[in-house]
Parts: structure tokens; C-alpha cells; sequence
């Protein structure tokens, strides 16, 4: 594990070590607007920030807040106050609007780097403390504006050490939080390295690689696999500000993408309204990584068979980062991949026992990788117990070494004292040629407590009944798994984050039956 200063490496040292070898090399490219961001160009940007942030006293742990969406502004900022040795904190505004200002309470910035135009200004209270200033726009050959503007005169030579330990603060990121409260996490300098370079070795990320993105990179998901991976290799992100499904694929073609990211929606969108384009018109694609929630076998399948793509799920949450995925050619469908470099991962029973293998269990998680815990709304820190993280997912390891998320402790089905993982159903229904989609929850019952719903999106056109599902999924469970009821729906509730909530199918089923 890398917790010494042998293996262990700064932000800083990433950067002056690709400056140094790859100046010239593109490390960002955004592309709309159209702006690159070179190795040479974050190097000099970074050492800039060191000296602006030396002069007015930031040290290791103050914090400066970031309200922006993806640009290579973003990047700059987010990369140069960590090479400084302070505490970046991301925040999407979009989806967190409403819970701005308990943020900026609880983050306590020294400074907050807001970009024009979202509707920012109320928000800014002047008895804070915290100093606000626009992100502006940086310009590689001068003029550039606001926060960039201000650094402009200071050395682009290479600056100070960074002030920062490896066990301080690195990073801040929230949760979504739509409705709930977001949670904001605590990364470690530490743990940033150890993201960072577990994820360059998961996907076998080498310099002439290139990766597309279009998700917010507020998300520390986004962080990992595509700012911190091609930090490491050398590698080369394109970055979108949003998905667009008439254009996505032509991004990956004109850009020559490698490593395209995406999460199961945006592919269940292209099997839906599917487009004229074949894994033969993209020879440089070596596959499409997909996370965020787990894909079906069934769509999995379909989707590669489709497309003649090579689709690699993975597999992480916001407190242990990337913890499984897939390289590509060993990629398993029906699992998330093994566990990543430096990942600590045990399956627990009930009791806190490992379970054999083969067998389910509670995914528990340690190792360097490891956030240090949550900020909670009065500014104190809530850590994360030293004996690891408790995700909440059910989990199997096979006898290859590959993770299969089979639930969620809160969404398991307790039918007459047993047991009903809703992921198996789900994968049933896909299975049927008419389901688009499929959701599994458990709805009160006065006899077992809990029974087996179904909640499906057929194909347009389709007249599919309720008793053809059934007898469906009657084919392959058992009849205390099979489904008692199916509901069609015209899409599936999800969070965010693309995440399905099935909650939200079994309040709907209640008020259905009030």
C-alpha cells in the first residue's frame, strides 16, 4: 500500500514529472467550447496558484470552494490547489442548489471560485469571512479573466513544495442530495494517490490513450477515472460538458477515443433510440466503461451484440472510490471485475464474519484508498471506522476472482422469513425480448410481509400481459421469487446519478393500492 514516500506521490510530483517528460502532450481537451490544456500549460498554471496561495496565507486544510461546471478552468483549479497542498472542494450547483449555503457554512473557504452565470450571486454573504471571486476564463497567451487573471503575473517557474502532508485534506465533493441533504466527503492527499493510480492500472491506461467524458467531474468518480488516471499515464481526457446522444458517438470517432465513459443509462438510451453505428466504424475503441449502477446481463449482452462494442462495468462509491472494474478483454458480464490495486474488499455476514466464497455477503471496504470521512453541517469531521467502510451492497465473489453486486441490504425482500435478492429478478425480466427495463421490489403483505412486485418498460408497440411475465419469469425462479404482480411503467424512477430508486416504486405501488 502505498504509505510512504517511496510510492506515495504529491499532485505536484504528477504534474512536474509529465511537464518534464510530455510538455507539449494535451492533458485536457474540452470540447465546446474548444480549448486545450497542455502537461507544460498545468504545470505552469499550478506553480502560479502555489505562489498566489502562498502570498495570502492558504495553508494545508483551508479550503477554497469551487462552483463551476466542467470547463478546463475547472481542471486547472481543481488539479492546481491540490498541487498547492489545500483542500479543493466540488460542489454540482445544479443539483445542489438548494443546499448551497449550508455548504459554503459547513465548508468554512477561504476563498469561493464561482463561475458567472449560474445564478450564484445571492448566495454570497459578506459576514462569512470567505473571499468570492469569478473563475474566469485563462487564456494560454494572455488576457485571461477573473481568478485566472489575478495569478497571471506571478512565476510559472517551478514553484514551492506543496505545504500539505499525505494524511490532509485533498479534496471535498458532495453527494447529489436532490431531495436528502448531500453529503460532503473528505479525501486525503493519501487517498487521492491511491484513486489515482489504482485506476490507471485497472483500465490499463497508457500516454497514447484517450478518454471521453461527459459526466460532471464535481463527482469524484469523474476525479478518479478521468482527471487523476491520465494524470498518472500521461493520457489524454476530452471532455464534454453534457451527453448528447446525436453526438456522442461522432466524438468518439473524430477524437479516435479509446476508453469512452459512460453509465448504464446513456446505453439503455442507444439500445432505445438506437443509431447508425458499428464497433467496426471505431477501431481505436477499445471498450466503454459503464458505473454508477449495476448494468443487466441481458442489456449487457445486447448491447455488445448490437454494436459490436466491448462494454466493462465497474464498480465504487463515494467513501472507498473505484473499488472493482474490468481491463477489457477479461471483462465478465454479470460482474463488476476484481478488486482494485491497494482495495481491502470482504464479503461480511450478519455477524461480521468473511463468508466462503461463492457465497453473498455485506461488501466491506479499507486500504489507502480510503476517504477519511464526512463534514458534517457544523464544519466537524464524522471519520470512517478504522476497520473499513460497510457499503451496503450485497456481494459474491466467483471463483475467477470477479464481483457480482447481487442487492442492496435495505432492498432485499423478506418473503415469510426469506431472503429475495431483487437484482435476480431484475435480471429475469430483461431476459424477456419485450423488456426494455425491469425494477423488483418488495410491497407489504399481511401473510409473508413482504411480496415479490414487478415493476417493467416494455417495447413500443408490444402487448405484452401481466401473465406473460409471469409465466416468464416462472421459467427460471422459483415460485417464491416469481412475481405476484407487475406494474408497467413508462420509465423507471432514478436519482441523480442514474441510480434506480426503488423506493420511489414502492411509494408509488402504496399510493396506487391507498
Amino acid at each position: 500500500m502505498p504509505r510512504s514516500r517511496e510510492t506515495y506521490k504529491s499532485v505536484r510530483e504528477l504534474i512536474a514529472e509529465q511537464a518534464s517528460r510530455i510538455p507539449d502532450k494535451a492533458y485536457a481537451y474540452a470540447i465546446e467550447p474548444q480549448k486545450t490544456l497542455s502537461y507544460g500549460e498545468l504545470f505552469r498554471l499550478g506553480n502560479r496558484m502555489a505562489r498566489y496561495f502562498r502570498d495570502r496565507g492558504v495553508e494545508a486544510n483551508d479550503r477554497i470552494l469551487m462552483l463551476s461546471e466542467n470547463s478546463v478552468e475547472f481542471i486547472a483549479v481543481f488539479l492546481g490547489v491540490q498541487r498547492h497542498g489545500a483542500t479543493i472542494a466540488t460542489v454540482n450547483v445544479e443539483m445542489n442548489r438548494h443546499h448551497i449555503a449550508g455548504i459554503i457554512h459547513a465548508v468554512g473557504p477561504k476563498l469561493v471560485l464561482a463561475q458567472e452565470g449560474l445564478g450564484l450571486e445571492g448566495l454570497r454573504d459578506p459576514s462569512g469571512g470567505a473571499e468570492w471571486m469569478a473563475i474566469g476564463e485563462w487564456n494560454a497567451g494572455g488576457d485571461s479573466t477573473g481568478f485566472f487573471a489575478a495569478i497571471e503575473d506571478y512565476s510559472a517557474d517551478e514553484g514551492p513544495d506543496e505545504v500539505c502532508q499525505p494524511e490532509d485534506i485533498a479534496v471535498i465533493f458532495y453527494t447529489s442530495g436532490t431531495e436528502e441533504k448531500p453529503k460532503g466527503v473528505l479525501q486525503s492527499h493519501l487517498s487521492v494517490w491511491a484513486n489515482y493510480h489504482a485506476v490507471a492500472d485497472c483500465v490499463e491506461l497508457g500516454e497514447d490513450d484517450r478518454m471521453l467524458d461527459c459526466r460532471s467531474y464535481t463527482w469524484l468518480s469523474a476525479q478518479n477515472m478521468s482527471l487523476g488516471a491520465p494524470l498518472v499515464s500521461g493520457a489524454t481526457v476530452y471532455m464534454a460538458k453534457k451527453f448528447s446522444r446525436r453526438r456522442y458517438f461522432d466524438w468518439v470517432k473524430d477524437y479516435r477515443i479509446t476508453i469512452a465513459i459512460t453509465v448504464p443509462t446513456i446505453l439503455n438510451i442507444f439500445m432505445n433510440e438506437p443509431v447508425d453505428i458499428r464497433g467496426g466504424d471505431l477501431p481505436e475503441l477499445r471498450f466503454l466503461m459503464t458505473s454508477s449502477a449495476p448494468m443487466p446481463p441481458e442489456q449487457w449482452r445486447k448491447f455488445e451484440q448490437t454494436y459490436g462494442m466491448l462494454v466493462c462495468q465497474s464498480y465504487g462509491c463515494s467513501e472507498a472510490g473505484l473499488m472493482c472494474g474490468h481491463r477489457g478483454a477479461d471483462r465478465k458480464i454479470g460482474t463488476v471485475g476484481p478488486p482494485l490495486k491497494y482495495q481491502t474488499l470482504r464479503l461480511l455476514d450478519g455477524d461480521g464474519n468473511e463468508v466462503p466464497r461463492g457465497q453473498p455477503g455485506e461488501i466491506t471496504v479499507s486500504g489507502p484508498q480510503l476517504s477519511i470521512g464526512y463534514l458534517r453541517a457544523d464544519g466537524g469531521v464524522e471519520r470512517l471506522p478504522e476497520s473499513g467502510h460497510s457499503t451496503g451492497d450485497l456481494g459474491v465473489i466467483d471463483a475467477d476472482g470477479h464481483v457480482a453486486i447481487v442487492g442492496r441490504l435495505k432492498d432485499l425482500i423478506i418473503r415469510g422469513g426469506v431472503n429475495i435478492s431483487p437484482v435476480e429478478i431484475d435480471n429475469v425480466l430483461t431476459r424477456h425480448p419485450d423488456v426494455i427495463e425491469g425494477a423488483t421490489v418488495g410491497v407489504p403483505d399481511k401473510i409473508y410481509g413482504e411480496e415479490v412486485v414487478a415493476c417493467v418498460v416494455t417495447r413500443p408497440g408490444s402487448d405484452l400481459s401481466a401473465e406473460d411475465v409471469i409465466a416468464h419469469c416462472g421459467k427460471f425462479l422459483a415460485p417464491f421469487k416469481t412475481p405476484k404482480e407487475i406494474c408497467f411503467v413508462d420509465e423507471l424512477p432514478r436519482n441523480a446519478r442514474g441510480k434506480l430508486d426503488r423506493e420511489a416504486l414502492v411509494a408509488s405501488w402504496k399510493q396506487e393500492k391507498a
